[in-house]
């Protein structure tokens, strides 16, 4: 029979909207630190004992600057700036002074740090790989933090930001570092962010493509025609295709890290893609046929497949998803003679997923493909949203009408006289920019 603990009714949980007044006040009164506001995305977390408050949390983002911290990434500046939303800061701690319980504070850590991921995740979108703290040791030793594992790299040099400068400030802390999934550094410091990667329960970064149905999309690629010669082919089209499209969908946002992905399978998941070789293409491979092909007759043909099988989101249906209208000049694609090629593009918020495309004639503008590009797709009760250009009437008008999806327009002050009717109305706007984001009723426009 299992021994019954003292921290058998230990609950760490999520604050409630109720509780905050309740929980800055112990705050204040309690932690050396008080407590005025959290800086970037934050979370507050109170813990419970049988129903009564025990201790309190906050993590908020990650401190722009810390050489102890870059050093054990391995980051240099560039990598730290795109992934520093992945690191999240235990920015205050605090055991109720009146609760005396031996190793309370590192088991509250402990289920704290189990469920941070999630968490971020729910919240914002994207989970987060490392947690860090600082302690200052002149008041305390840290002492719950290693015992809940964390790690000691190193020590601050000593200043705090006032402003948009950084000042002296004599004070040295102690900096601690919890990764939350075993290759935290690798994917810190990767080419890119696996979605969801900290939550698969793993180390594979391809452990997704177990659920994703690669079988019937290796299918649906043996339909499209092979451009290379016969001579010299190692890898099957499809196979190649196939790989590209699902590191895709889990984030990989260049050949390399298309590449990198592809290195990550093993041998029982390369037969699913179709592969009789025990290793997967390389990533100047994937380049090459990615290159070779039809783009837009892969493109129409991969986007229907993903929308009719509901891979997208795990949803039934893109009935509520965000779907944007974005216009792009592909780089490289002028020869000389002619402008480059520009595409507007139908993409799903979430997965970055290009769902439609129409290359929009050099003599015209993105405006009149809107409705093409809109045309074959069942977009019922989806979210269209567009810059500027895109905010006009007739375009409103089909997709409220004709597609029935709702949409979310930007209203620039060069439409003064809608801008007018938007001040009129004493809609919040960003005054610096002097951009509102608006939904337009159709009968207002």
């Amino acid at each position: 029979m299992k021994k019954k603990s003292a921290f058998d009714s230990l609950v760490v949980r999520p604050l409630f909207k109720h509780e905050l007044d309740r929980w800055k006040s112990y705050l204040r009164e309690h932690h050396y630190l008080g407590y005025k506001w959290i800086a970037g995305k934050s979370l507050r977390y109170v813990a419970t004992l049988g129903g009564e408050w025990v201790a309190l949390a906050a993590w908020g983002s990650a401190a722009l600057k810390c050489s102890v911290r870059d050093h054990y990434i391995g980051w240099d500046t560039e990598t730290k700036y795109k992934r520093l939303d992945y690191v999240v800061n235990n920015v205050r701690f605090l055991v109720l002074p009146w609760i005396s319980l031996k190793n309370l504070a590192s088991k509250v850590l402990s289920l704290n740090l189990k469920r941070l991921p999630s968490d971020f995740l729910q919240v914002y979108g994207h989970p987060v790989y490392l947690a860090e703290t600082f302690v200052d040791e002149s008041i305390y030793r840290g002492t719950c933090y290693k015992a809940a594992n964390w790690q000691h790299v190193g020590y601050t040099k000593g200043y705090s930001k006032c402003n948009k400068s950084y000042r002296q400030n004599g004070q040295e802390k102690a900096v601690y570092l919890y990764p939350l999934c075993r290759r935290c550094k690798e994917i810190l410091t990767g080419d890119f962010i696996p979605y969801n990667f900290c939550l698969l329960g793993g180390d594979k970064m391809t452990s997704r493509a177990v659920r994703f149905p690669v079988e019937g999309l290796v299918e649906e690629i043996k339909k499209l025609t092979d451009p290379r010669s016969n001579q010299g082919k190692r890898h099957p089209l499809e196979t190649v295709l196939a790989i590209s499209v699902c590191a895709v969908i889990f984030g990989a946002r260049s050949f390399r890290a298309i590449g990198d992905w592809a290195q990550n399978l093993t041998g029982k998941t390369l037969v699913r893609f179709g592969s009789s070789r025990d290793s997967p293409p390389s990533e100047p491979t994937i380049r090459r046929v990615i290159q070779s092909i039809d783009a837009e007759e892969f493109d129409k043909k991969i986007g229907d497949w993903l929308l009719k099988r509901s891979i997208l989101s795990d949803i039934n249906s893109i009935k509520g998803c965000g779907i944007a209208l974005d216009g792009k000049t592909l780089r490289g694609s002028h020869d000389g003679e002619k402008r480059a090629r520009h595409l507007l593009s139908a993409v799903i918020h979430k997965e970055g997923v290009v769902i439609a495309q129409e290359e929009v004639d050099e003599k015209s503008n993105e405006i009149k493909y809107v409705k093409p590009l809109l045309e074959d797709l069942d977009i019922e009760g989806a979210v269209i949203t567009a810059d500027a250009m895109h905010t006009q009437k007739e375009t409103a008008i089909y997709i409220v009408k004709k597609k029935k999806a709702s949409y979310l327009f930007t209203v620039k002050g060069n439409q003064k006289t809608l801008m007018e009717d938007i001040e009129d109305l004493e809609l919040k706007k960003n005054s610096r920019s002097r951009t509102t984001a608006l939904r337009i009723k159709v009968m207002g426009v």
